[in-house]
């Protein structure tokens, strides 16, 4: 009896597997997904019944099984419900990753830029950092493939999360800058499309709840929080505060040295110096200089001059002097330019320039007045294009032999018919971002040759040529901007001058 009972359980036990189903198709979860699972071993999901023949052929199970045989597959649910929308699935996915992808070519050129050539040791810091927001975007894009697929991968929902993170901060920041800065041109509409495409995403990974399986969620969300914080503290002092505390040194002073008198006695050779170097940590680059040499024709008299020409002299903003009177007049003895334009100037680099002014003797007593402008922009706050230099236009024709007059300066610069060359670049920021985001400035030097007429303080047939520096936004250069928008790229032009009576000079030329 014993040996009986034992051999009818083992024959139960054989039909009972035999009869049992090799193949369990479970239920769809709420993305559509039904879990396959052979003899008890779950061997992966699938969308559809083309997909479900593929999971069981991985699984070894022949390509042609019978789905509806009931002894070899149970459905735990109608074996037709595959509720997945497959062209509504993929195109949610390949939005999601063009606006990772749109992104990160964003960052991948910022920071690629900005690492070889930023202007400032914290734009090529930042650089770096938006070129690892790039390789985290990729990675997002990769991931978005696995989420809105079968997530083989654990992290791939948190990883598109961050993703979308990122370009949500970085588009949102890059708008806010444009916007504010009143450029509403260029990249802007791509800034607008990636904040809406934000929008949109945040919304579709809340709904789906991507954050789910980060471990730790509120610890990381704080530390990634103050490492932004401290980031963004370290890029404002870097930026903003030491170029304020670290100003450009640059002495710049005229001087005469001893004159000497020629063979005849006839003219008057007077040294001059023009103080220029750089003396501080920041470089500058040079947008114009000038130097001239002017004759004031003056007499002296016993008599004081009256209170109208003290109080008118003072007015102008030039010294009086009581016992000399001028004629009103000046004679252009020299001009030119200290150092080229466009020409960089680095801490330790010496500019300096030594003229010697030839002052005809002949042309009576008077005042030797020397003067000289400089502008430089710093260049920590900008840069000049390469062609800077090689860029100057003349308001004559140069290859004609009469040399005639072709255009005007723009009314504010010049009279009618004043002649003047110009040099004229545009400015590039110290970063690709705020070249992107912001209006593009376009720096100009002006040198204006005025025609003599009945207003001039020169005399007739001669000229006083002056320097005018100024950024504007148009590639012309036919407007200024305010000294609020040109501020930021710390503009500065510094003026020197020094006179002497002649008399004064030819007895020091006389002396052994």
């Amino acid at each position: 009896m014993p040996y009986l009972k034992y051999r009818y359980r083992c024959v139960d036990a054989v039909v009972m597997a035999t009869s049992q189903p090799q193949v369990v198709v479970h239920a769809p979860d709420s993305r559509g997904l039904r879990e396959v699972s052979v003899g008890g071993v779950s061997v992966g999901r699938a969308w559809s019944t083309r997909d479900l023949r593929r999971v069981l052929r991985r699984a070894g199970l022949p390509a042609d099984i019978d789905l509806h045989h009931p002894g070899k597959v149970r459905w735990r649910a109608d074996a037709a419900l595959w509720p997945d929308r497959t062209w509504l699935r993929l195109a949610t996915a390949c939005l999601m990753a063009l606006g990772i992808v749109t992104s990160a070519a964003v960052l991948f050129r910022v920071g690629l830029s900005d690492t070889l050539r930023a202007l400032t040791f914290s734009g090529r810091v930042m650089g770096v950092v938006f070129l690892a927001g790039a390789l985290m975007e990729v990675a997002a894009a990769a991931a978005v493939v696995d989420y809105w697929g079968k997530r083989k991968v654990r992290y791939s929902g948190p990883c598109v999360v961050l993703g979308v993170v990122i370009a949500t901060a970085t588009s949102a920041m890059l708008l806010i800058l444009q916007w504010e800065g009143g450029y509403l041109h260029g990249w802007f509409w791509l800034w607008i499309a990636l904040v809406a495409w934000s929008g949109w995403a945040v919304w579709e990974l809340s709904r789906q709840k991507a954050w789910q399986g980060v471990p730790h969620p509120k610890r990381f969300a704080v530390s990634l929080a103050l490492s932004a914080l401290v980031g963004a503290a370290s890029t404002a002092y870097s930026s903003m505060y030491s170029p304020y505390v670290a100003p450009p040194k640059v002495p710049f002073s005229v001087s005469f040295g001893k004159p000497n008198l020629n063979a005849t006695h006839s003219t008057l050779y007077v040294p001059a110096q023009f103080t220029f170097r750089n003396e501080g940590s920041v470089s500058i680059f040079v947008i114009g200089t000038l130097w001239k040499a002017n004759l004031w024709p003056s007499t002296f008299t016993e008599k004081v001059t009256d209170f109208g020409t003290v109080k008118n002299e003072l007015g102008d903003g030039v010294e009086t002097y009581r016992h000399e009177t001028f004629q009103g007049i000046s004679r252009l003895l020299a001009a030119g330019q200290i150092s080229p334009p466009g020409s960089r100037l680095d801490p330790g680099d010496d500019f300096s320039k030594n003229v010697v002014i030839e002052v005809p003797l002949k042309a009576g007593d008077g005042r030797l007045y020397l003067s000289a402008s400089i502008s430089f922009i710093r260049a920590d706050r900008g840069k000049l294009a390469n062609s800077y230099p090689k860029s100057v236009e003349h308001s004559w024709n140069t290859r004609s032999a009469a040399k005639e007059h072709q255009w005007d300066a723009p009314n504010w610069l010049a009279e009618k018919g004043d002649e003047f060359f110009r040099y004229r670049s545009r400015i590039y920021r110290t970063s690709t971002i705020m070249n992107m985001t912001q209006h593009p400035d376009w720096v100009a030097m002006w040198w204006v040759i005025p025609k003599s007429n009945k207003r001039s303080w020169f005399a007739p047939g001669d000229t006083d040529p002056k320097m005018a520096v100024h950024i504007a936004r148009d590639p012309n250069s036919e407007e200024q901007l305010s000294d609020e928008q040109q501020e930021p790229y710390g503009m500065k032009t510094l003026d020197d001058y020094v006179d002497r009576p002649v008399a004064l000079l030819r007895q020091l030329a006389e002396k052994p």
